[in-house]
């Protein structure tokens, strides 16, 4: 019987070790050091997460008041495209539902029940060196990496700071995530049981923290929100691995990657990095398969953060001027045959309103051949709502 090691307790490894118990029959080390503070990063979720849970640990719905969890109807985009359009994208079909969740509460919850396991022996050590593990696979998810030399800096992303409100309240207000652009970036609501997180997502090179701490008052202001004591601020880098699989090693969460958070997509990349390994761990796949999906996939989270930023924006700022042109960097460069079929469909389709079922279609020519997005009705709604799909099919 094989045995695996996991390295790191945030939402990624624990996520992975949950993953990895329930699809394989090895004995399992999970490393990490009970003084190390887990990071409360990536509050919302996709479709996938509550199945996943389920099949891992026996997640229910009844169990969300354990981890502060809300409903997730799907993503609310406030003010975004050519003329500061709201439009909302909804989760596919109606009656499907994801949730939000307080990170470091699931990272307990998941913990509580892997330890049920027999095979999981918990190992409380800073782990410094892959060499000091005796194990034929390790899922490191240790953190972001000390240096990027082994990374690709993204050439797209356009925000490297964020500035995190934690608003309390006595019961969430609404039941999806809010993307709500802003002059100097863009803000996420993510609603929680008995508080709302708040973050001002910018460019430190365009704007200070001072302007950001100013211009976010709207955002409370609008929504009725009060901003606690309780906030965090802090630059990143937005970068993923050049191989993220490397002989027994694969890396999860932000030891693999960090691109900025539109669309859960940190979550998704944590659901399939876990699924990569499991079938490498299987000899399912080859570990040059795994690196090629992986990038593949870091390449169309780029896409879906860049179709936001391609028609620019109501607001005439500097920040905008560079995240324009970012934007229309990013699809020219992902102007492939896929994504052009893709685009004469939707024009062939604009005036039809239903997004999701077209009678004498089968599903599967529904289902985009291109881009991180896996459902037609996402591209189609984002395509049009932001206003790109004249501009688009000039590049065709």
């Amino acid at each position: 019987m094989k045995k695996i090691a996991i390295i790191g307790r945030g939402t990624a490894g624990s996520i992975a070790t949950a993953h990895l118990l329930r699809w394989t029959d090895c004995d399992v080390e999970w490393y990490f050091d009970s003084n190390i503070k887990p990071q409360a990063v990536g509050e919302g979720t996709t479709l996938g997460v509550p199945q996943i849970l389920y099949e891992n640990i026996g997640f229910v719905y009844d169990d969300l008041e354990k981890i502060d969890g809300t409903i997730k109807l799907g993503i609310k985009k406030v003010n975004w495209g050519k003329e500061g359009k709201t439009f909302y994208h909804n989760f596919n079909p109606t009656g499907h539902t994801s949730f939000h969740f307080n990170a470091n509460k699931l990272q307990d919850y998941i913990l509580s029940e892997v330890s049920k396991n027999p095979r999981l022996k918990i190992i409380d050590a800073n782990i410094q060196s892959h060499d000091d593990i005796d194990a034929e696979f390790i899922m490191d998810c240790s953190g972001k990496p000390k240096s990027y030399e082994d990374c690709y800096i993204s050439e797209y992303v356009t925000v490297n700071a964020v500035h995190v409100n934690q608003c309390y309240w006595d019961y969430p207000r609404f039941q999806h995530t809010i993307a709500h652009c802003a002059p100097f970036g863009w803000v996420f609501l993510i609603p929680l049981m008995n508080r709302c997180s708040v973050g001002y997502l910018y460019n430190h090179n365009y704007n200070t923290l001072d302007e950001i701490k100013e211009d976010i008052k709207k955002i409370f202001d609008e929504y009725n929100l009060t901003p606690s004591e309780h906030t965090n601020s802090f630059q990143f880098e937005n970068y993923f691995r050049k191989n993220n699989f490397e002989g027994r090693v694969a890396y999860n969460g932000n030891a693999s990657f960090f691109l900025e958070p539109m669309e859960a997509t940190s979550i998704y990349c944590i659901e399939n990095i876990s699924r990569f390994a499991i079938d490498m761990i299987n000899f399912q796949l080859t570990e040059e398969y795994c690196n090629n999906e992986y990038l593949n996939m870091m390449n169309k989270i780029e896409h879906a953060v860049g179709i936001h930023y391609y028609p620019g924006s109501i607001y005439k700022t500097d920040f905008w001027e560079f995240a324009k042109n970012r934007g229309e960097n990013c699809i020219k460069n992902f102007m492939s045959p896929d994504f052009i079929n893709l685009i004469k469909m939707i024009e062939s389709e604009k005036d039809i309103k239903n997004h999701y079922y077209i009678p004498g279609k089968s599903a599967n020519e529904y289902r985009p051949r291109f881009g991180h997005w896996v459902s037609y009705y996402s591209w189609k709604t984002h395509i049009q709502e932001l206003g790109i799909l004249d501009d688009l099919l000039k590049l065709t």
